[in-house]
């Protein structure tokens, strides 16, 4: 998974590419720079900044981009425009709400996986002592997608967007098996506990 500290990334793209675009135009620009016109961005990307009616009723550049971006501290240089997504953090997670997997919060950690089956995996795995954050970082390691979080030596948070799902649950489910043989042999599971054995069997662990 491509991990990414938004107080180190800086986007960068062509503003001459937005002079001509309506201003009924949607545009969105993504974590690897792509401008998007009135279209959607690919499923394991991210969304920096949406315009929703973007303003292209200026006749210079950076007039251009501080109207439009302003909240991202943007810096023409020529026809480039840079931004500092750090300065948005909080939008950002918004925008990105209805397709990240799992967001780690600050004081909570990982609580929930937003998606219905991964969910349920991971509802099921904390009876065999493996909690959503075991999880979290297995996949964070072993599958591919983007991690972008804020990290400033303080405190921590941030949100997965996972490239394939089937993918993610497939690797998941074999990861907990191996984990859970691991933890009974350890003695750190009951095998007798009714939560233990249900969820033995939702894996197809044989005791």
């Amino acid at each position: 998974m491509n991990k990414i500290n938004i107080k180190d990334l800086k986007i960068k793209f062509d503003l001459s590419e937005l002079m001509s675009v309506s201003k009924e135009s949607t545009v969105i620009i993504d974590n690897t720079s792509k401008v998007n016109i009135n279209e959607e961005i690919e499923n394991n990307k991210i969304i920096i900044t949406k315009i929703d009616a973007f303003k292209n009723q200026y006749l210079d550049l950076v007039t251009l981009a501080k109207h439009n971006f302003t909240e991202y501290k943007p810096n023409v240089m020529g026809t480039m425009c840079e931004l500092s997504p750090v300065h948005n953090w909080n939008q950002i997670i918004e925008l990105n709400k209805n397709q990240f997997l799992y967001y780690d919060h600050q004081s909570d950690g990982v609580e929930i996986f937003e998606d219905e089956t991964m969910e349920d995996i991971g509802w099921n795995a904390s009876p065999l002592e493996i909690s959503y954050r075991d999880i979290a970082e297995f996949i964070e390691d072993n599958c591919e997608g983007t991690l972008m979080f804020y990290d400033n030596g303080v405190q921590f948070n941030g949100f997965a967007v996972i490239e394939d799902i089937n993918e993610v649950i497939t690797k998941t489910k074999e990861f907990i098996c191996n984990k859970a043989k691991e933890n009974i042999e350890a003695g750190l599971v009951d095998i007798d506990d009714d939560d233990v054995i249900e969820s033995m069997e939702y894996f197809g662990i044989k005791g």
